[in-house]
């Protein structure tokens, strides 16, 4: 769906985002711990058609999104509701990344012709993390530091509503980030 030149500048600027916010070694790592610049400019934010996020590039893409929906979000908050900027950019670019490594080309035509599954997961990954928790330990080997609200935002983005703690508890950065989130999902599927 994105054509080369722009998953190109979608990646140049992301990258210049995150060294900017995470730094400069502390990115190489984080890319090589990932697999490539290459590997991280082509990965797909979702694995089905019905999303309308499972095509090269649309990891990248979305996180831009993301970080800027949560950017605005965040500026509708009361002064002393909202949350730290810097926060919110570096959790918005990173809190999908575990995405790089879980999902792969799918080779079986008839699913997704009649099915729409255009990427499988990696059988290969051990554990039950998810793509939050994923992408924290990620980032965390890469020597990325996180505040204490920077890691809740990163470790409960994927909870569901059915966790009452995280839902009535957590912090303007999480519930911002969360809902930026919820906001490219609405955004995709009517694309």
């Amino acid at each position: 769906m994105l054509n080369e030149d722009i998953i190109l500048k979608n990646f140049d600027d992301f990258k210049k985002r995150l060294e900017l916010y995470t730094g400069v070694e502390e990115t190489r790592c984080l890319f090589e711990i990932l697999g490539g610049e290459e590997k991280i400019m082509n990965a797909p934010f979702a694995n089905t058609s019905n999303t309308g996020l499972a095509y090269d590039g649309s990891l990248i893409e979305s996180l831009l999104n993301i970080t800027t929906f949560a950017v605005k979000i965040n500026q509708l908050l009361p002064k002393e509701k909202q949350a730290d900027l810097n926060s919110i950019v570096k959790v918005g670019l990173l809190h999908h990344l575990g995405k790089v490594e879980m999902y792969e080309p799918n080779h079986n035509s008839w699913e997704i012709n009649n099915r729409g599954i255009i990427y499988t997961y990696n059988d290969l990954l051990e554990g039950a993390l998810r793509t939050g928790e994923r992408s924290l330990w990620h980032a965390c080997s890469a020597g990325i530091k996180f505040n204490a609200l920077e890691f809740e935002a990163m470790r409960i983005m994927d909870k569901n509503n059915d966790d009452d703690y995280s839902k009535y508890y957590s912090s303007s950065l999480s519930t911002v980030i969360k809902q930026a989130n919820e906001l490219l999902t609405l955004i995709s599927k009517t694309k």
